[in-house]
């Protein structure tokens, strides 16, 4: 048995598909992994470059779909004809734009030994999770679902697939306002079946894949707000009860992501996708979707279209940071960052832009090893709360760290704070 099969959904992309082949496919033969294309083209150009290549390699497969299948369900029926087989150990659904590395393949086969149901390969670790293996589903569900929205993020182990209902999982998720997120609910609902199931998380880089110069603008980038709106929270809800997070998991994927981050709202605005009647579809949602205020995005849907620009740089929402910042620093004349993070850093580097000294920074208690940050010194909490009565806090954490420092920290009540998690998605 062979340890991994690469499928690869692909449409109207011969030029892609050749290039794929020319720096793929030694690599892939050289590790003894195969690829599975399933192609949906209009016209037999896919089919004939395919062909030419497989006159050389052994390990390239090829099935022809009708033009008309929807990508999801080419998906679920290379998930189907490969679980079937039981050919392979492993299974990596694979967009066309995406090629790995040799350095990429070896990451992918390492953490296949090591025998987990799900592998989550992630190549914007935004929350800096790090290398982290899950027992919890849960846990694995809220820190990761939003990323395995994407084709390229996961790989499968087959035998844990097994032994799913196909007929009643078409059922439920193959519907319209489920089915562009299928293959996510075909992960999660075979997983809280399982009795012992292990995932892990691992970041990956350019070192580890390419993206294909040959990559388009997303075909459904007009239907967005239908896709990533609606179908995204409708199949999320539709996951079993086991998993807690749905809501938080709903969220995570446009601020994650960017999709409904501050930046591509304007640039949809610019390209008259966002306006007054998307404001208006949407507006009792918006909370649940994005962190930026139903404010702006009122203003920005009635903002004329040519005018959208003018609120991406310097950014919106970045200026009011700027202002409010600046108010509570003045009124604060002693200023620390609480956190060593991705976020303490992009804070440190806000303050010098705006020339506003501050002190250092705070961690909480135990097990720090950094003595300085930026030049300027570390100190836990204990010594901080003991020696610094007056001065102002800019915590600089997420909102979830957040909240459990100020639940275990409870000096912290004592001093003026503010809250970096807030202006998370326009740090940069």
């Amino acid at each position: 048995m062979k340890q991994l099969a690469i499928c690869m959904p692909t449409y109207n992309q011969p030029e892609m598909i050749r290039e794929m082949c020319i720096r793929c496919l030694d690599i892939y033969r050289e590790n003894d992994v195969e690829l599975y294309i399933y192609d949906s083209s209009p016209d037999s150009e896919t089919e004939r470059i395919v062909s030419e290549c497989r006159v050389k390699y052994g390990n390239l497969f090829y099935t022809r779909l009708s033009p008309d299948t929807h990508s999801n369900i080419k998906v679920l029926d290379a998930y189907k004809e490969r679980i079937g087989t039981g050919q392979h150990t492993y299974l990596w659904l694979c967009p066309d734009y995406i090629q790995l590395t040799s350095e990429g393949i070896k990451c992918v086969l390492r953490h296949c030994e090591e025998g987990f149901d799900v592998c989550v390969l992630n190549y914007r670790d935004v929350e800096h999770i790090g290398e982290r293996s899950y027992e919890d589903m849960n846990v694995f569900f809220r820190e990761c679902a939003w990323h395995m929205s994407s084709y390229m993020a996961t790989v499968i182990r087959i035998s844990s697939f097994a032994d799913i209902d196909w007929e009643e999982f078409c059922r439920r998720y193959t519907v319209p306002e489920r089915i562009n997120h299928s293959h996510v609910a075909f992960y999660f609902e075979q997983l809280a079946r399982l009795p012992k199931a292990r995932a892990v998380h691992v970041p990956v880089s350019s070192v580890h894949m390419r993206v294909s110069a040959y990559r388009k603008e997303s075909m459904w980038k007009k239907e967005m707000f239908s896709v990533w709106a609606e179908y995204w929270p409708e199949m999320i809800r539709a996951l079993p009860e086991y998993y807690r997070f749905k809501e938080e998991t709903v969220r995570k994927l446009g601020i994650n992501t960017g999709i409904f981050g501050w930046d591509n709202f304007v640039e949809l605005r610019r390209e008259k996708i966002y306006d007054k009647e998307v404001y208006e579809r949407y507006r009792n949602e918006w909370k649940n979707l994005t962190n930026i205020s139903t404010v702006y995005l009122r203003m920005l849907a009635g903002l004329p279209a040519e005018m959208a620009v003018l609120l991406k740089k310097p950014n919106l929402k970045r200026g009011f940071m700027n202002v409010r910042l600046r108010r509570f620093c003045d009124k604060n004349r002693n200023i620390v960052i609480y956190g060593c993070g991705f976020i303490a850093e992009k804070t440190s580097s806000v303050l010098d832009e705006l020339h506003i000294r501050y002190l250092g920074y705070i961690v909480s208690d135990g097990g720090n090893e950094k003595n300085t940050f930026h030049g300027l010194p570390v100190m836990e909490c204990r010594d901080f709360f003991q020696k610094n009565p007056d001065v102002g806090v800019i915590i600089a954490l997420n909102k979830e760290n957040t909240a459990q420092v100020l639940k275990k920290q409870q000096g912290l009540q004592f001093y003026k704070l503010f809250y970096m998690y807030k202006y998370e998605e326009v740090l940069e």
